[in-house]
């Protein structure tokens, strides 16, 4: 099934699923305002834009290796950098974020440690560097990249750094008693080389073309080749899907620069066969001549 397909399957089944607000109103019973306890949940456990916005650099944190990973260590560098925060004893999501995300990245034809840098952040403060190593040891065999172990930290740290980085890349999350977890949103971030927020992908299945964008778009023009820029230009991401497709915006400038092409190609066609076809006079002096 094709992305658009799966699009629009996605777009019919929400078009028949009562939205949360209207299956608050008839829970709570007429005359009674609908809870909001869903809504404030899914805002706790959500991304927030922060597009633009620059991580601090002096947040340090401990690696897989148990040595202090400052993030000054990353900004400013030499390549961009795709940041996924979760925990590692995750039962469920994050596993199955980090595992989508390396396989995407196998499809990539860029190298971690070469042309961009993977970096893991716990936000659960009781994790140690010890599990850090276990997660990183359990996936680095799925991460097919000849530059996968330096090109890829796992690191934990203190409450307050991995809520400070959080809160600085959008990435809100809680620790919800009643499922005896963290909730937070499937996320990745992407960094410029100077820490700065450049898109984010929320999902928990990535196309390696969209990861390969947003690497060369947070490059800011040193990875990707001439067609990644022409993609970039006429491609936009689309929060909705989360992806990089054709909007109605960009179709109607690649329909308005088509137009101006088609036309100014006629004009000079019709231009080159008038003055094919146009009869030759000769000169007002070479005519007196041959009078004479």
């Amino acid at each position: 099934m094709n992305r658009l397909t799966t699009i629009t399957a996605a777009l019919a089944i929400s078009a028949l699923v009562p939205a949360p607000g209207a299956l608050g109103v008839r829970a709570q019973g007429a005359g009674m305002a609908p809870s909001r306890t869903i809504e404030a949940k899914i805002e706790a456990a959500s991304m927030v834009d922060r597009i633009g916005q620059r991580v601090d650099p002096t947040l340090t944190f401990t690696d897989e290796r148990g040595y202090p990973f400052g993030l000054k260590q990353l900004f400013p560098g030499e390549r961009p950098v795709i940041l996924l925060l979760g925990y590692y004893s995750c039962p469920a999501m994050c596993g199955q974020v980090l595992d989508a995300t390396l396989r995407a990245l196998n499809d990539v034809a860029l190298e971690p440690g070469t042309d961009y840098q993977l970096l893991n952040v716990s936000i659960d403060p009781k994790e140690t560097a010890e599990v850090a190593k276990a997660r990183k040891d359990a996936f680095l065999p799925k991460f097919a990249k000849i530059g996968a172990t330096d090109g890829w930290r796992v690191c934990v740290g203190e409450e307050n750094a991995s809520r400070a980085l959080a809160d600085q890349v959008g990435f809100r999350f809680y620790w919800s008693e009643h499922t005896n977890q963290y909730a937070h949103p499937p996320a990745i971030v992407f960094l410029t080389k100077t820490g700065i927020v450049s898109r984010v992908i929320v999902n928990t299945e990535y196309d390696p073309e969209d990861l390969r964008l947003a690497l060369v778009e947070a490059s800011e023009g040193t990875l990707g080749d001439f067609w990644d820029q022409v993609r970039l230009n006429c491609l936009t991401f689309d929060s909705r899907t989360n992806s990089y497709s054709l909007t109605a915006m960009t179709i109607l400038r690649i329909g308005g620069a088509a137009t101006l092409l088609a036309l100014g190609l006629m004009i000079f066609i019709l231009v080159r066969r008038e003055r094919r076809t146009r009869p030759a006079f000769p000169a007002d002096g070479a005519a007196a001549t041959e009078t004479a």
